[in-house]
C-alpha cells in the first residue's frame, strides 16, 4: 500500500508541475531569411528545459495577420508574449491588448512602437550600423558609398542607417566620401535588393566603391546586380553571418558581415520570459530606442570578415565549414 500511496503522490505532483507550467506565447515574422528558423527552434528547446510550455504562432511576414495570432496567443491566456513585430506600428496593437490583459510583452531583437513593454532583448542595433560603416572607411576612406537599408516598419533598419551615417557624417562633410545612392526599400528582400541595385547601376555613371548593405539577403541581392568586372572591386557590407553570405565573404564578393550570435539572444529572451512568468526581477537597463524608453538587455555584436571567421562563425557551430568551403 506504501508502494502504491507514493505512486499516486508521484503521479499527483507530476500533473500538478504539467498544470503549473510557465505557458509563453511567441509571435514569429516569418521563414524568408534563414536565422529565424534557428531562433525558434533554440527559443522553445530553453523554456522546455526550463520547465514552461512554449506556444508559437507564423504569419509568414504578415502585419494584420500577426495581430489577429497574437491576440490569439493572448485569448489563450499566455503567461507573457515575445514578439519579433512584423512591423513595428501594427504590432504595438498587439501590445496593447496584451495589456489590457495583464500579459507581459517582450519584444525580441526589433523595438515595437510603444511604451508599454515590458521588455526590450536584442542586439545593440546603433552599433551594428556603426560598425558596418567604420569597417567600410577604415578600408575605403575615400569614394562613392551606396547605401541600402530595410524597411522602416523595423525600427532596427532605422537604427542601423542611423548608425551608418554617424560614421559617415565627417566624411562627407570633408568631400573624402560621396553618397551617391541611399535606398529604403519595402522589406528585407534579396530579390528587391537586386531590382533596385541593377536599376541604380543602370540609371547612374557613377559607380560604387562601397554598397553598405544592412543585412546579408540586400548584399546578396546588391552582389548579384553587380558586373563581373565590379565583383571583388566594391566593398560589400552585411549583417547574419548567413550561409550564402560566408560563402562570398570566402569568395572575396562580400568583404564582412556583422555576426549577432543567435544563441545568447534567444537564450536570454526565453530565461527573461520565464522570469517574469514567475515574477521575478530582470537585470536590464533603461534605454532609448527611438522615441521610447523601455527597459532592454542589448548584446554587443561581432564584425566577422576572411580573416576570423574560423574564430567566430564556425567555432560557435553557427555554420560548418563544410557548407562554405567549396571542395576543390
Amino acid at each position: 500500500m506504501r508502494v502504491i500511496r507514493l505512486i499516486l503522490l508521484g503521479v499527483i505532483l507530476n500533473i500538478t508541475t504539467v498544470a503549473w507550467a510557465q505557458k509563453i506565447g511567441l509571435l514569429m515574422d516569418s521563414y524568408v531569411i534563414d536565422r529565424w528558423y534557428i531562433d525558434q527552434k533554440l527559443f522553445v528547446d530553453r523554456i522546455k528545459e526550463l520547465g514552461g510550455e512554449c506556444i508559437v504562432e507564423m504569419p509568414f511576414g504578415d502585419p494584420d495577420e500577426q495581430v489577429k495570432l497574437g491576440k490569439k496567443l493572448i485569448a489563450s491566456k499566455v503567461d507573457v508574449l515575445v514578439i519579433i513585430p512584423v512591423d513595428r506600428i501594427k504590432a504595438a496593437t498587439i501590445v496593447q491588448a496584451a495589456k489590457e490583459a495583464n500579459i507581459p510583452v517582450i519584444a525580441y531583437d526589433r523595438m515595437i512602437d510603444t511604451n508599454d513593454l515590458t521588455l526590450y532583448v536584442s542586439y545593440d542595433n546603433l552599433n551594428v550600423g556603426k560598425l558596418q560603416a567604420q569597417y567600410a572607411v577604415n578600408k575605403t576612406p575615400q569614394g562613392n558609398y551606396l547605401l541600402i537599408n530595410g524597411p522602416e516598419s523595423d525600427m532596427n533598419a532605422i537604427s542601423f542607417r542611423e548608425g551608418q551615417k554617424l560614421v559617415l557624417r565627417p566624411f562627407i562633410k570633408s568631400g573624402m566620401i560621396k553618397i551617391i545612392g541611399d535606398n529604403v526599400l519595402e522589406s528585407w528582400s534579396e530579390l528587391e535588393s537586386l531590382m533596385k541595385t541593377d536599376e541604380f547601376l543602370s540609371s547612374h555613371p557613377e559607380k560604387p566603391d562601397v554598397i553598405l548593405a544592412a543585412n546579408d539577403a540586400l548584399a546578396t541581392g546588391a552582389i548579384q546586380s553587380l558586373p563581373k568586372e565590379l565583383l571583388g572591386k566594391v566593398l560589400v557590407t552585411g549583417q547574419d553571418a548567413e550561409k550564402t553570405a560566408m560563402k562570398n565573404i570566402i569568395a572575396g564578393t562580400q568583404a564582412m558581415t556583422i555576426y549577432k550570435p543567435i544563441r545568447p539572444l534567444a537564450y536570454q529572451a526565453a530565461e527573461s520570459a520565464m522570469k517574469i512568468a514567475k515574477s521575478e526581477k530582470i537585470p536590464s537597463i533603461k534605454t532609448k530606442i527611438g522615441t521610447h524608453e523601455v527597459n532592454a538587455i542589448l548584446l554587443e555584436p561581432v564584425v566577422v570578415d576572411k580573416n576570423n571567421y574560423k574564430e567566430t562563425v564556425v567555432k560557435d557551430g553557427h555554420i560548418n565549414l563544410s557548407e562554405v568551403v567549396e571542395k576543390k
